[in-house]
């Protein structure tokens, strides 16, 4: 295999032998790179991109690409089926009376020390303390009833909750939204799947309350976390800046049977455990069964047929 050499002058002369000519220059190289991974492109013999559309190639670029999707599906990690909550521990609602106290407390004494509120003689985190009537807890206690985490639920149009500080940038979710707040977890049980049973009662709750997406304001490596582990389709509301002691991001995911469907489809495991939350009424009214193949109404003893 023979490449052309240049004259001296430095063009190169014409080939009279029965060499091959490679063209190794920076467009031809773009060109194959482009069509590389595409069915339907190729190159012709002077170089030029040829798109085929007719049926057996369109027929091959839809196989082609159902295969790149399965190869991807196959080697992403996602979280799988969290770990369940230790026999001393259970999660209970909190709508007022001495328990709310506590919640509060308890959320104040974790923002304090990380240096998102200031100190304050009520024991709560003022910035929060105007939707003391629009919202509810769940927390997850010990057997001594000690709080180990908690989340607050915050129904409302989007300018009404928190994240409305935030000028809004996508309004792809309708209201209601359900805002996922004081979502704290205590620091020696960090990694221990608390969180992920907070997530879920905050994600049934706001499901319950006809919320039409779940926002949150969270640090941009959480919003990784959740998109890239989990598979939560959640998207950016807002612009991110700093808020409370931090740069924070506002975020929403949908509660759609399309979002839904999105999470049953690539954390499979994950999305029958959130199912679990949920009684098998609710999963029918939702329209939550069946769901990317997934018939998670099969094992249930609570499902009539």
């Amino acid at each position: 295999m023979a490449i052309p050499k240049a004259h001296d002058e430095g063009h190169r002369r014409d080939d009279d032998d029965d060499g091959v000519v490679i063209d190794i220059t920076d467009a031809a190289t773009a060109r194959r790179a482009a069509v590389a991974d595409e069915v339907l492109l190729s190159v012709a013999a002077d170089g030029e991109l040829i798109l085929d559309l007719t049926d057996d190639a369109l027929a091959a670029a839809e196989k082609a690409e159902a295969a790149r999707a399965a190869k991807a599906a196959a080697a992403r990690v996602v979280s799988g089926r969290p770990s369940p909550l230790r026999d001393d521990h259970q999660l209970i609602a909190i709508t007022g009376g001495d328990l709310w106290m506590q919640a509060e407390a308890f959320v104040y004494e974790r923002y304090v020390s990380l240096g998102y509120a200031d100190h304050s003689s009520r024991r709560r985190v003022e910035e929060l303390a105007r939707w003391h009537d629009h919202s509810r807890f769940h927390a997850i206690v010990d057997d001594t009833g000690e709080f180990v985490g908690s989340v607050r639920t915050i129904l409302g149009p989007y300018q009404d909750l928190p994240v409305g500080q935030f000028e809004r940038t996508n309004f792809d979710d309708p209201n209601p939204l359900c805002e996922l707040s004081s979502l704290v977890v205590r620091q020696d049980y960090g990694g221990s799947g608390v969180l992920d049973h907070l997530f879920r009662a905050g994600w049934a709750d706001a499901l319950r309350l006809g919320a039409r997406g779940i926002v949150a304001l969270i640090d941009t490596w959480i919003f990784d976390v959740l998109c890239d582990l989990y598979c939560m389709p959640f998207s950016q509301l807002g612009e991110p800046h700093f808020h409370m002691g931090g740069d924070v991001v506002p975020v929403v995911m949908s509660t759609s049977q399309s979002a839904m469907s999105q999470i049953a489809h690539h954390n499979p495991d994950f999305y029958r455990w959130n199912m679990e939350a949920l009684t098998a009424d609710e999963i029918r009214r939702f329209g939550l069964n069946n769901l990317a193949g997934i018939d998670v109404l099969a094992d249930r003893t609570d499902a009539t047929r």
